[in-house]
């Protein structure tokens, strides 16, 4: 596999001393507690792939695209490694290889979505379109960085996160809920 967009990172990923500040304030690695979802863990990986040491799997692809690009990372490493962006080239190559991942990556549910496009006018990252052909909202998964403006802004409620992760608008209700009922 040629990992054209990867390949530019090769020198960068040896920058990285591992010290292990970008998963202090991850929030899929507070989730989850593996190192596989820690920005470090998800570096070593695609480290291992471009020295041939690992082969991609669905697993592999689907941890980097588990991030939310908030870029604590990239503000608390010590190497100033782009972390986000290496993750952004890495997800190209991955969609051109093939991979079909869900990931953080928004979704548009099509049987409930009355294709408005509000949350292609929201979308800053130019992750949503309307394909006229097969009459949906199409999300470009290299592009969409699960900042959730589009769930946020969808009248019909058809744009949705994924579940897991503590962020999506159900999750987010619940802990509302939780947090009221204590208070009360």
């Amino acid at each position: 596999m040629e990992y054209k967009n990867l390949e530019k990172w090769h020198d960068i990923l040896n920058k990285c001393i591992r010290c292990g500040y970008c998963f202090e304030n991850c929030h899929i690695y507070k989730i989850t507690g593996w190192e596989t979802d820690t920005p470090r863990g998800k570096l070593t990986m695609l480290h291992g792939v471009l020295q041939n040491d690992i082969e991609p799997t669905d697993y592999l692809v689907e941890k980097i695209f588990e991030c939310y690009n908030c870029k604590r990372c990239n503000s608390a490493c010590s190497a100033k490694v782009d972390v986000t962006g290496l993750f952004q080239d890495a997800k190209m190559d991955f969609i051109e290889a093939g991979f079909d991942v869900e990931g953080t990556v928004s979704g548009t549910n099509p049987d409930i979505c009355s294709r408005c496009k509000i949350c292609i006018s929201v979308c800053k990252h130019e992750a949503r379109s309307y394909d006229e052909k097969n009459d949906c909202i199409v999300v470009d998964k290299a592009k969409c960085q699960s900042c959730g403006c589009c769930v946020a802004a969808c009248p019909s409620g058809a744009a949705y996160s994924r579940i897991g992760f503590g962020l999506s608008q159900q999750e987010l209700l619940e802990q509302l809920e939780q947090y009221l009922e204590g208070v009360s």
